[in-house]
């Protein structure tokens, strides 16, 4: 192959490589929104100190605006955000400590489009097809962000699913799609 045809080749792939579609996803797998893998036996707090709680003060203020210094040192000041994030969430308890639940609640809000878990489909209506209509956006399909689940949006859902060959191409926002489109969107 004469040198030409090895870099047309090369770039090919590497096109198609740029599309955004995550390797090794799979429409039955659940998301993974993990920051970092926290172990299920340790919980951070004040006087910690490492590369996860750098991780952590990153998120918080990618997050909540927290204005964080990411030096990996919890102290009194990423105790506060630790704490105004759990009161900004009900079902987490406000003890400032960053334990397994903070954790994946703290990683999903970071790393998830913000997807609701219901499944939308046509004449679906609201926030929660706003929210899929800017994905949609987000990745180049002509769609009006309105609340309505309408012919345009279903058919820029089946040119999405169409680019996986596991999902169903029919237009319905389900979970199987919901999961492939979050790993697209934060890849």
């Amino acid at each position: 192959m004469n040198k030409w045809k090895k870099v047309s080749a090369t770039a090919a792939v590497a096109s198609v490589l740029l599309l955004g579609i995550p390797a090794g996803i799979g429409a039955q797998q659940s998301a993974n929104y993990s920051i970092f893998d926290y172990a299920s036996t340790g919980v951070l707090k004040e006087g910690s100190r490492g590369e996860n709680v750098k991780i952590m003060q990153r998120a918080l203020n990618k997050a909540m605006g927290a204005e964080l210094t990411e030096d990996g040192i919890f102290g009194p000041n990423t105790t506060t955000a630790v704490l105004a994030f759990q009161k900004s969430h009900k079902h987490l308890a406000n003890d400032g400590l960053y334990g397994a639940q903070t954790h994946a609640a703290l990683s999903k809000q970071v790393n998830s489009f913000g997807f609701a878990d219901s499944t939308l489909k046509l004449g679906s209506r609201g926030g929660a097809v706003k929210t899929l209509q800017k994905g949609l956006k987000d990745m180049s399909y002509n769609v009006t962000v309105d609340g309505v689940y309408g012919p345009n949006t279903k058919a820029a859902v089946i040119k999405f699913q169409e680019r996986f060959p596991e999902l169903s191409n029919d237009g319905i926002f389900g979970p199987k799609t919901k999961n492939v489109m979050d790993k697209v969107l934060n890849d």
